[in-house]
């Protein structure tokens, strides 16, 4: 695109130059949206989200803004360029973590209610968060979210996590709560992620489980159904095995 004056003959006009993207609240949204000047016209929009998003974020944004009262505590809040909202405590997890400056990134779709018609989840770019009214709220990601769902996720007998994912002694491995067992990974000791539980996870941790001076290491196995008429349990681990009966019980 060009213009020309009689003097100066044809000159070139430059494209809108938009700066990087930069998280946080929009500075005075629009509540309509206003060709050119909505902030999605001045800043760099991350995907996979679109112009339209944005634009339609902003006027969201604006909308809030409009509608909360200086005393009312900030229930909900939109993360521009997402036009989802995120609430209650899926948000208070969120904003905890960094919001869309954590590792999860913006959300892509409104809370959920879960089958159980008890607790919720919340997808966002990286994993969700789930939520629970006893055991809280808090993310699922990468191998930790692949083991859960291979069970069924919540309606397993895993049930709702009960801490984020937590860095191991050796500074290595892995692990995450659940409500009736644990998770555990560690890059080298199996593929994966695996689950481990009850008397077995409990006569583990006495051996001193996956820490330095523990006898038996991580465990490489889930927790297997053994025996003629599968009465039985056990785990393997990266230096030995531990079994569980109900009428019997053996160490590594």
């Amino acid at each position: 695109m060009s213009t020309q004056t009689p003097e100066s003959g044809p000159t070139e006009v430059p494209p809108i130059s938009k700066v990087p993207y930069a998280a946080g609240p929009t500075e005075n949204p629009n509540a309509t949206i206003v060709p050119g000047q909505m902030r999605s016209d001045r800043q760099e929009i991350p995907e996979p989200f679109t112009k339209a998003d944005a634009d339609l974020a902003e006027t969201l944004e604006a909308q809030a803004q409009a509608s909360r009262s200086a005393f009312a505590p900030m229930a909900c809040q939109y993360f521009w360029p997402s036009p989802h909202i995120v609430c209650g405590a899926i948000l208070d997890k969120y904003l905890s973590l960094g919001a869309e400056n954590s590792f999860l990134k913006h959300p892509i779709n409104v809370e959920l209610s879960n089958p159980d018609g008890i607790g919720s989840r919340q997808e966002f770019l990286v994993g969700p968060i789930y939520a629970h009214p006893t055991a809280g709220a808090h993310p699922v990601v990468n191998s930790f979210m692949t083991k859960w769902g291979s069970f069924g996720w919540e309606a397993s007998f895993l049930g709702y996590p009960t801490t984020d994912e937590i860095v191991n002694s050796d500074g290595i491995g892995r692990r995450q709560h659940f409500q009736n067992a644990d998770i555990y990974w560690h890059p080298v000791a199996s593929p994966g992620a695996n689950v481990i539980g009850g008397a077995i996870r409990d006569k583990w941790a006495l051996t001193g489980g996956e820490g330095p001076g523990g006898l038996l290491g991580y465990p490489i196995t889930d927790e297997i159904w053994v025996g003629a008429s599968s009465e039985g349990r056990m785990n393997r681990f990266e230096r030995g095995v531990l079994y569980w009966h109900p009428n019997h019980e053996h160490g590594p």
